[in-house]
């Protein structure tokens, strides 16, 4: 342990959540809830599983703010009281565990009647292009994801994180690529940035200093000029700051240029860093990031050298829930390490999988026929 000394400091979220180290788990869904997003038993036992694996902190993954919002018909909801009672047990756990969990807030994107759906046929497909969505329409997505944050502040979550990255609704808002608006919600980074703006100021005013509000901010989409990377966001940055943010954690990547960040870990993490370092430069908050990292020694250094205040592992964590623990204690021999083949992300498309699975964790390794037809087709 003494080889992490910056890993293992605690770190302040806002002015009430202490997290005991530096690494968190990065959200991901892993798809075991029911038809309208009420959590299923595993839902409990992975988190639980994951909440004892190391990390300082955490988030529930892609809770949907809009009941017509759901990537797919297993994802989680919060949508209403009743959603909310559904998620007391994990933060009863939590409490326990003595492990701040939060909840990820997530609207996946606009319904496009016009496009197939790849999971139900009934069901209207999303689009990333918000230029003709109505005034009434953006008041209401604000309106969701106030009302998820008190429904989580009901059931004593201390932390949020609101999903504003990887080409869904809030980021869709900030890409100049996809909000081609010329009202108050288009046209410059800080316009396409008062959605998220105001989501954030209506939340800080319900909260106060009952939670600790994180944005996952979207820092490179991955189509260069045309599109959004970093540089557009310094005035940005300092306006989440002054709306009440507590701490950013980058993402880069959207749908159609996920391949470029998935298939070059090298080039994800100089793009991860690269990002981190600029908004440090500009804002008091913490800044940190999860880019494909598996190796405490990658994730030490990142913080020694001042790029980043925290470090987040995701698809690392699925395939060993229990991985920073056993770095920390000398046994990175015992970790069940990732592949990194993405397989994972294609079981949310797959309709052979009914959740998302793992070719390496023996808790839910993916099925052989699901695998073979995955490896037949790289």
């Amino acid at each position: 342990m003494s080889n992490f000394t910056n890993l293992m400091k605690p770190i302040t979220f806002g002015r009430n959540l202490v997290a005991p180290n530096r690494m968190y788990f990065s959200s991901v869904g892993f798809d075991l809830c029911d038809s309208i997003g009420r959590p299923l038993p595993e839902f409990f036992e992975i988190y639980e599983s994951i909440m004892k694996g190391g990390c300082g902190f955490g988030f529930l993954s892609n809770a949907s703010i809009d009941p017509t919002s759901q990537y797919t018909d297993r994802s989680l909801k919060l949508v209403s009281h009743l959603h909310a009672a559904d998620l007391l047990p994990v933060f009863k756990t939590a409490k326990k565990l003595n492990f701040p969990l939060g909840v990820q807030l997530q609207h996946y994107g606009v319904s496009d009647n016009h496009q197939p759906n790849l999971f139900n046929a009934t069901k209207p497909a999303i689009t990333d292009d918000v230029s003709s969505l109505t005034e009434e329409q953006i008041i209401a997505y604000i309106d969701h994801f106030h009302e998820a944050a008190c429904l989580a502040l009901e059931i004593g979550a201390p932390a949020l994180q609101i999903h504003a990255a990887n080409g869904y609704l809030l980021s869709s808002f900030l890409s100049p690529r996809t909000n081609r608006r010329t009202d108050r919600w288009g046209g410059t980074p800080l316009n396409r940035a008062r959605i998220l703006l105001e989501i954030l100021r209506r939340i800080r005013l319900s909260a106060h200093d009952r939670m600790a509000i994180f944005v996952r901010l979207q820092v490179d989409d991955g189509f260069g000029t045309e599109g959004l990377h970093v540089e557009q966001l310094e005035d940005v940055i300092v306006a989440i700051e002054e709306s009440g943010a507590d701490a950013i954690t980058c993402a880069t990547g959207v749908a159609d240029t996920f391949a470029k960040f998935l298939g070059d870990r090298e080039y994800a993490m100089m793009v991860s860093r690269n990002a981190a370092r600029f908004l440090k430069r500009k804002t008091r908050l913490p800044v940190g990031f999860a880019a494909n990292i598996d190796s405490l020694t990658a994730a030490e250094e990142i913080l020694a050298s001042g790029d980043a205040d925290f470090v987040g592992f995701g698809r690392a964590i699925i395939a060993d829930h229990h991985f920073v623990r056993k770095e920390l204690s000398g046994l990175s021999n015992e970790v069940n390490h990732c592949l990194w083949d993405s397989y994972c992300l294609r079981d949310k498309k797959e309709p052979l999988a009914d959740r998302v699975f793992c070719c390496v964790n023996p808790q839910y390794l993916r099925p052989q026929h699901i695998q073979v037809k995955y490896q037949e087709n790289r």
